[in-house]
């Protein structure tokens, strides 16, 4: 009983959030924008893949007390019976448009400036207190121009207007069957044609009722769903990168130092030039060789060479390959493991390899310049 009653505070406080998600301003800004940009972008695809869509409309019309649905296919209307609180199955999931008597609306032609026509529909939402009887923020309307512009340089504009009030009944019993109007307008209009004046027309979502902005969208929200994490991986590869990159710079870098401090103010030109060439006594020939031994897969993170043993620790794909990569290697033997490979998280294994560094003469120079 105590688990029932949690789960139910559980979906009543779930409720509550998307209704203030779905009455927040910036929500409903961010939800217009992009349906705006999904409604161009299928306008822009339709017309290439129009044979092979279905341009069969749906249509609910108030007759009576109740609503009868009609289909328009191919410019023949099959009636599909009244609307009895169930939807047909070929109904569910796409566009209907709703038609309600002509009574229900307030209709007016207008003379409009010409140079006004591409802000019609701000001037005609300012004129909505004087031009119908009900409160502006109620009004559903839309408008044509069925003509161009007369001698006098104006246009007849039409209006037709409801409102919200009036259709909300008739939204509310077509949306518990799962049916969503995209379309407005009155049923003196002739079914079989398109409406002129659709109420709807540039609402978000409404207007077109397209059978491609169903799976253009989830096709969209696929693709951003696929795309941000992989976004997130390739930041964390570089960020791993990055951070290998920059380890194993700070490890030349102390490299470096410590060869310097060996190598001491003192000594002359010629000796520093000929301890440089000697692979068994020069760390950086040392260096130089193990850098070409090592494969890519494998990042050095230290390296002692201090007398006769040579000490590396590090990570690679494949440590054990290591062994006769480095045996013989600037002077290198008895190459072994000093301590058990360790597989991290990366699948990467951890290495600790020890070997012994051979002492041998010195070259003479004629081998030397030979080389």
């Amino acid at each position: 009983m105590a688990a029932s009653t949690r789960m139910t505070g559980f979906f009543a406080q779930t409720a509550a959030l998307k209704g203030r998600l779905g009455a927040s301003p910036l929500v409903a800004k961010v939800t217009g924008a992009v349906s705006i940009l999904l409604d161009a972008f299928v306008a822009a695809l339709e017309p290439r893949l129009g044979r092979f869509l279905d341009r069969s409309r749906r249509v609910a019309v108030v007759e009576g007390d109740g609503l009868a649905l009609y289909e328009m296919r191919e410019g023949r209307v099959t009636p599909r019976g009244p609307f009895d609180g169930a939807a047909p199955k070929d109904f569910s999931g796409r566009g209907l448009e709703l038609r309600l008597p002509a009574n229900l609306f307030l209709a007016r032609t207008l003379r409009l400036p010409d140079a006004g026509r591409d802000y019609l529909g701000p001037i005609l939402s300012h004129r909505l207190e004087r031009l119908t009887p009900w409160r502006p923020d109620r009004v559903l309307y839309g408008y044509d121009v069925p003509e161009p512009a007369g001698p006098d340089g104006t246009i007849a504009v039409d209006l037709l207007a409801t409102s919200a009030d009036l259709v909300a009944p008739h939204l509310d019993a077509l949306a518990g069957a799962g049916l969503m109007v995209t379309a407005l307008g009155s049923s003196a209009a002739p079914l079989d044609a398109p409406l002129a004046i659709d109420l709807y027309r540039g609402r978000p979502g409404a207007g077109g009722a397209s059978p491609l902005r169903r799976p253009v969208a989830l096709a969209a929200a696929l693709a951003f769903g696929l795309l941000i994490p992989a976004c997130l991986a390739a930041t964390l590869l570089a960020d791993s990168a990055e951070t290998e990159q920059a380890e194993t710079g700070s490890h030349l870098v102390a490299l470096r130092s410590r060869l310097a401090a060996r190598s001491g103010p003192g000594g002359t030109r010629e000796a520093a030039l000929l301890a440089a060439k000697r692979p068994d006594a020069s760390t950086l020939v040392l260096i130089d060789r193990l850098s070409t031994a090592l494969p890519d897969g494998t990042v050095l993170r230290e390296l002692d060479a201090d007398g006769a043993k040579v000490r590396l620790v590090g990570r690679s794909d494949d440590a054990a390959a290591l062994i006769g990569l480095l045996e013989g290697q600037g002077g290198l033997s008895a190459v072994r493991f000093a301590a058990p490979v360790i597989r991290d998280a990366e699948r990467r294994e951890a290495f600790d390899i020890v070997a012994s560094r051979g002492q041998g003469p010195l070259p003479d120079r004629q081998a030397e310049a030979g080389r």
